[in-house]
């Protein structure tokens, strides 16, 4: 069953805590150093394998600092933009992002709507038989919560009876879907689990008071420690990797070769290390059935 989003109130002084992070509509965003770059060379895709000739669109839910969200300029940024703007680059493209919720990802790209899904969107086997999946990244779930940890959240036990908020439908929930089956074997209170459209929504409503805590990707969960909003209190559930997604294998396929390159040449190691993030130890391409985080 799909999870519901439910409607939340905000005062207006948390609405504004995340405003500049909210922003969640058709916006674009490419570089200009890319389009000179794409310009200058042939690309590695027809115009049989794009929506738009020459140009690589790529959707992404920007409402994860630092992974990519809307800065104060409205413009799409962050470290997945970074590398969607290094791929389009290596195929002799211009990148162009459009800001998506997470839910009409999939169907967008099956549609014809954009040619990849720059997200972090988490492998799972029956997504790969959905569309085409290309893992890159591993990541696990974190809980945040408020500054000073009131509730003392120091562990999965500990959000037992909590209540935990979320974007849905989504790996993190899930995660949280199956830890409520593990609390209720082992006989204690289940959390009370509240779905979101965005993970805006999700800390907004932790800001407010109004849910315990909010289970997301740690990169993102650290980052709002660092800025000292929220702290983290749980980690590394449920690891996983991450992956691109695309509905057309020639694109895919393609996008599967520059990050092979992005790995020769040092690009990945260095994005990575600037954000924090485990990269996928696997073989980087379009992959199916089930594979290990590591």
């Amino acid at each position: 069953m799909k999870p519901t989003v439910r409607k939340l109130i905000i005062p207006a002084a948390a609405a504004a805590l995340l405003l500049p992070l909210a922003a969640c509509g058709g916006g674009n965003s490419s570089s200009d150093d890319t389009k000179s770059a794409a310009s200058s060379c042939t690309p590695e895709l027809g115009a049989q394998d794009l929506v738009k000739d020459k140009t690589l669109t790529i959707s992404t839910n920007a409402t994860l600092p630092p992974m990519q969200y809307v800065d104060p300029s409205g413009k799409i940024v962050g470290m997945r933009v970074d590398l969607g703007n290094e791929i389009a680059k290596t195929l002799c493209l211009t990148p162009k992002f459009v800001n998506i919720p997470f839910d009409a990802q999939i169907p967008g790209v099956q549609s014809g709507r954009w040619d990849m899904i720059d997200t972090g969107m988490f492998y799972t086997a029956e997504r790969a038989e959905t569309i085409k999946l290309v893992p890159y990244e591993v990541q696990g779930v974190s809980v945040s919560v408020a500054k000073g940890n009131p509730k003392g959240v120091h562990s999965e036990d500990d959000l037992s009876g909590r209540t935990v908020a979320v974007e849905a439908p989504g790996y993190e929930f899930d995660t949280l879907t199956a830890l409520n089956a593990k609390l209720k074997a082992a006989g204690r209170k289940q959390m009370t689990v509240r779905t979101f459209q965005t993970n805006a929504e999700a800390y907004q409503a932790l800001s407010a008071g109004q849910a315990d805590g909010v289970a997301i990707v740690e990169s993102v969960t650290t980052y709002y420690q660092k800025d000292g909003r929220f702290e983290t209190a749980v980690k590394g559930m449920n690891p996983a990797p991450l992956a691109l997604g695309f509905s057309k294998g020639p694109t895919a396929d393609a996008v599967a070769g520059a990050l092979n390159k992005l790995q020769q040449n040092g690009f990945l190691t260095e994005l990575f290390k600037k954000y924090n993030v485990t990269p996928y130890k696997g073989a980087v391409k379009v992959t199916t059935g089930t594979i290990p985080a590591a």
